[in-house]
């Protein structure tokens, strides 16, 4: 039987499964779609209060209440998995590598001189890789998420721009000056501006009626404009390669060739991200030179010599790492060296390929590699067409300057989870990855025949 067989056959009503009644199946569904749509909300507008200067590049949220309830949708997503126990082994047999990074990052729990903050950082993770895989088994495709996204995504850009409005001294960040909104800092405004720009662009290609088509384009312009005012270079430089990356695209469609379009967008990503990150490890002051004509310093505000000392710091530990999250808790001994050179208390690397070797070791690095690759395969095999595969791009540029990788309640972390659990389940209704397919690839709103087995 193929995976298709176990997929609801429209989005209201989900067919019996082993005596499973229809209503059963429409209130696991609803769980599902309740506790993504739920979860979205919290990461997009945070579990903090908006304006507080004090939860700057914040990188593991603090204890509160919110924050302790949102293991409640961790367990509704569970729930709902339900009868999906083969889908769910389909899914970890096909993809791999985010399965065993998660093994991973729980063992580190052995050598980790915070145990339980690794224990709690690896159930955030694996809590939103479930969060995730339940909605994407009980949705038709994976771009039903967008609907989600726009909505969640426009409603943020909305009020981040009326706060700048109505309370300029909260929302902008006058030391440089550019605003943050409700975000704890510009560079944060900077990544969901540029994340709502990918997900609005993804919509308003179609056609939904005149006022909800209208109603996305002035979203689309919202989030330019937060884009700009947030003032990130770094955000200003992933939109840019973004741009150069949907030329290539571009130029293999008109070449008739969706492949090619693909395999284009693939060597140039990777190569780039490939280049960036040699230059990164071993000669990082030359590309901080190179970018100090787009209004970086020399040193990427400190970052270079950051990135030296935490590499330092690491390869004594080279193969394990030092845990999973365990590095950069702000009462370890280690830190307080390190804050003896940078007074301004760094609380991540700011660069997210660094910072997953750092605390998972060169294992966890290869098997983050191993997603990364195994991404762009199965986009270059699949049919169905992956309207995440830009995000992933945004983010793997991102990481490059910020670190966004595995850090539980962050937009990009949850996106990149998204888009790469989406592939695999994508592909299993086509049947597998395991070998390419013909024809023509499917918009995201209409679905290939079932594969039968």
């Amino acid at each position: 039987m193929s995976f298709n067989a176990y997929q609801p056959l429209d989005h209201e009503i989900a067919i019996p499964f082993r005596g499973v009644s229809v209503r059963r199946e429409q209130v696991l569904d609803l769980m599902a779609r309740s506790g993504f749509f739920v979860y979205l909300v919290f990461i997009f507008f945070g579990t903090e209060r908006p304006f507080d200067v004090s939860l700057q590049d914040q990188v593991v949220p603090t204890s509160n209440i919110l924050n302790q309830s949102l293991s409640l949708l961790f367990l509704l997503s569970f729930i709902s998995l339900w009868g999906k126990l083969r889908q769910v082994v389909d899914v970890v047999g096909q993809e791999k590598f985010l399965a065993l990074f998660l093994g991973w990052v729980v063992v580190s729990m052995a050598w980790s001189d915070y145990p339980v903050v690794t224990l709690k950082r690896s159930v955030a993770v694996l809590g939103e890789s479930i969060i995730c895989l339940a909605f994407l088994l009980r949705a038709r495709w994976s771009s039903d998420a967008l609907r989600y996204l726009w909505i969640v995504a426009g409603v943020y850009i909305v009020l981040t721009v009326a706060s700048v409005i109505i309370y300029p001294q909260g929302a902008i960040q006058w030391e440089f000056p550019a605003w943050s909104g409700l975000a704890p800092t510009k560079n944060n405004l900077g990544q969901i501006s540029l994340f709502s720009i990918v997900i609005l662009m993804s919509v308003v290609a179609y056609n939904r009626g005149r006022i909800q088509n209208a109603l996305h384009y002035v979203l689309l312009v919202l989030s330019i404009v937060a884009l700009v005012g947030a003032r990130s270079t770094t955000s200003f430089l992933v939109c840019a390669f973004l741009l150069i990356v949907g030329l290539l695209v571009r130029l293999g469609a008109l070449s008739g060739s969706r492949k090619v379009a693909v395999v284009y967008t693939t060597i140039v990503t990777v190569t780039g991200v490939t280049l960036a990150l040699f230059v990164f490890i071993f000669t990082p002051d030359f590309l901080a030179a190179l970018f100090g004509v787009f209004g970086k310093d020399m040193t990427f505000t400190g970052r270079v010599d950051l990135w030296e000392a935490v590499l330092a710091m690491t390869l004594d530990r080279m193969w394990q790492g030092w845990g999973f999250g365990a590095f950069w808790v702000m009462d370890g001994p280690h830190l307080t060296r390190l804050f003896q050179q940078f007074i301004w208390i760094p609380n991540q690397a700011h660069q997210g390929y660094l910072d997953v070797y750092n605390q998972t070791g060169l294992i966890g690095f290869v098997l983050l590699l191993g997603m990364i690759a195994g991404y762009f395969r199965g986009v270059a095999r699949v049919r169905t067409r992956q309207v995440w595969f830009w995000l992933v791009i945004a983010i793997l540029v991102f990481n490059l300057q910020e670190s966004l990788f595995f850090r539980p309640r962050h937009i990009g972390h949850f996106l990149f989870l998204f888009s790469y659990l989406a592939l695999h389940t994508d592909a299993l209704r086509e049947g597998g990855l395991k070998t390419p397919r013909a024809g023509p690839a499917y918009p995201h709103h209409e679905a290939p025949p079932p594969v039968e087995s």
